[in-house]
């Protein structure tokens, strides 16, 4: 069985005024951009825990969002939730998702803090059959 593990874009990505001036801005494509290379970077231990569970459950789909918080100053993911509301894949793919994005960091480290969410699609398919030529019977 073949699957496929597709990240989405974030899909939404704000950030907050700073107080004061000086350190690295980034604007609100720049946001979105570095955070999904930085969970985009774990889909390979993703993939691997997803694949493990798909032994288990075949039929294993659906999608995880979860929204964070990027730290100021530090970059650092902080309050990481699942978003019940748009989460249709069971409890391993969850959990899946969950151990692989602890302790993650956008770099360089943004003077504003950020507040996002973003989504990966677990899709397992079945490879098509494939065909075979009909024998006529030797006449």
């Amino acid at each position: 069985m073949k699957n496929k593990l597709f990240a989405l874009l974030p899909v939404a990505l704000l950030t907050s005024a700073a107080v004061g001036c000086g350190g690295y801005t980034r604007t609100p494509e720049q946001w979105t951009e570095d955070t999904r290379q930085v969970f985009e970077a774990q889909n390979d231990f993703i993939k691997t825990c997803y694949n493990r569970e798909l032994k288990q459950n075949d039929k294993l789909e659906g999608t995880v969002t979860v929204t964070f918080l990027v730290e100021n100053d530090t970059g650092r993911i902080k309050k990481v939730k699942l978003d019940d509301s748009k989460t249709t894949a069971g409890d391993p793919a969850r959990k899946c998702v969950m151990d692989n994005i602890k302790d993650l960091r956008v770099k360089p480290a943004d003077w504003n803090n950020g507040k996002g969410s973003f989504t990966w699609e677990f899709k397992a398919t079945v490879p098509a059959p494939v065909e075979t030529p009909e024998e006529t019977p030797a006449s």
